[in-house]
């Protein structure tokens, strides 16, 4: 990678301006978001996102609902979700209502932060849900708004989801294949209790051409005075993002190009046409799953274990899809910014001296991380569970195998009826300390 002395300091003058204002701007949210990413826990987890995962897991949702997050999106996103779970089921649908406007602003992107991105990392970036993201964010108010007995709304949420799932269509991956027939199945119950029956059927339809192996097609129907109970249990958390990194040394005619070293000095000395070289740090994210033992999942309800269908999807699955099909965009960028980083580095060698870009050298691959930015509160496993039980108030309970019961609350079902209630279930104990009951 060479340029002329001149053609290096025109192009990256503005590069130079750019990294200054940068390092002067100690309070900027990208430099904020970037010092953070160095401080992981478990499994590359930023510690940040463990520890609003804790809060949620202790049901501590007070601290959960104001959770700062840099992104105003990221922000709204953590606020609905956490609103749901504490049963604020107007605040979740009011908020998850502004997250879907934001989000599909955020396809607009700002030149201003792309400019940024080019010198520092990723996450000068506006946030941008990926397709399982946005399709949650109508399951939640979808969700919130049959936990309310708002079915005409419900219906509303449901019909968005359907028609989002339908845009994917075309080029779904097989990852995605059971978690998008689980949410038509979702959504076609949600219709079927709205008495939109005709929608109601669609949805069954499409889940079936699906997942033919899950969907069961020829259900029966409830006797008299039986209506249908179906659960939504979610498991565990989903994917997160954590930092992968490999260093490249460019330049210099005796360039030594094993990754994993920083900066270091070579015999040959000289300028653009033989300069010693320059190390380019390059930054991606991976998805590392959390840990998943589950055994099965059952229902029982008056501490009698419940006969019906399920459908068990993996959300992991669609998120490490979303992650293959952003991999051209983000090598691209990786790319455009390790080229940029050169450049800024060669300019500031050329005006300032060795010792200036060697420094400058040492703080772009410092600045490179990924970006490790997600709806990371999403559940890992999602599975839904539909039975027949008599007309009256029953008492839940979720079995995962163990010897104890999750409790899962109160639910009161109608003849003829169908009633949705769901249950999240944030690690593999069974306690019920660990369990939200709604």
């Amino acid at each position: 990678m060479r340029l002329s002395r001149r053609t290096s300091a025109q192009v990256s003058h503005g590069l130079v301006a750019l990294f200054g204002i940068l390092v002067l701007c100690q309070g900027c949210a990208a430099l904020r978001a970037t010092i953070a990413a160095y401080d992981v826990g478990p499994n590359g987890i930023a510690t940040h996102q463990q520890r609003l995962r804790e809060a949620l897991a202790h049901q501590d949702f007070e601290r959960a609902l104001e959770w700062a997050e840099d992104d105003r999106l990221l922000r709204v996103l953590n606020e609905g979700a956490s609103a749901f779970y504490a049963s604020q089921y107007a605040r979740s649908v009011a908020v998850l209502d502004s997250a879907a406007m934001l989000a599909d602003d955020r396809i607009t992107k700002s030149l201003s932060a792309e400019a940024l991105a080019l010198v520092t990392n990723d996450m000068a970036r506006p946030y941008v849900t990926t397709r399982t993201e946005r399709l949650f964010i109508a399951y939640y108010a979808m969700l919130a708004c049959a936990r309310e007995d708002q079915w005409e709304d419900a219906a509303v949420e449901a019909r968005r989801l359907s028609a989002m799932l339908l845009q994917f269509a075309s080029d779904r991956a097989d990852g995605e294949r059971v978690s998008h027939a689980m949410m038509h199945y979702i959504a076609g119950a949600v219709f079927e209790r709205a008495d939109e029956l005709d929608d109601a059927r669609v949805a069954y339809r499409v889940a079936r051409a699906l997942a033919p192996e899950l969907v069961d097609s020829a259900r029966a129907y409830p006797e008299a005075g039986e209506g249908e109970l179906l659960v939504v249990v979610e498991r565990g958390f989903v994917a997160h993002r954590a930092t992968e990194a490999v260093n490249v040394f460019v330049g210099g005619e005796q360039s030594d190009r094993r990754s994993g070293r920083g900066p270091r000095r070579h015999e040959h000395e000289g300028d653009v046409d033989g300069d010693e070289g320059y190390w380019v740090s390059v930054a991606f994210p991976v998805f590392r799953p959390s840990r998943r033992s589950w055994s099965g999942v059952s229902l029982l309800a008056d501490d009698h274990s419940l006969d019906g269908s399920r459908i068990s999807s993996v959300v992991d699955d669609a998120t490490i899809a979303d992650g293959q099909r952003e991999r051209t965009a983000l090598l691209a960028r990786a790319a455009t910014r390790a080229a940029a980083k050169y450049v800024l580095t060669k300019a500031v060698k050329d005006r300032k001296g060795e010792v200036a870009g060697q420094i400058v050298n040492y703080g772009t691959a410092l600045l490179e991380r990924a970006d490790i930015r997600s709806w990371h509160v999403l559940p890992q496993e999602i599975t839904v569970l539909r039975a027949h039980l008599t007309e009256g108030q029953h008492h839940l309970a979720v079995s995962t195998g163990s010897a104890a019961l999750v409790d899962a609350g109160l639910v009161t079902v109608k003849a003829g009826r169908l009633t949705v209630t769901s249950v999240r279930l944030w690690r593999d104990t069974p306690s019920t300390e660990l369990a939200v009951r709604r």
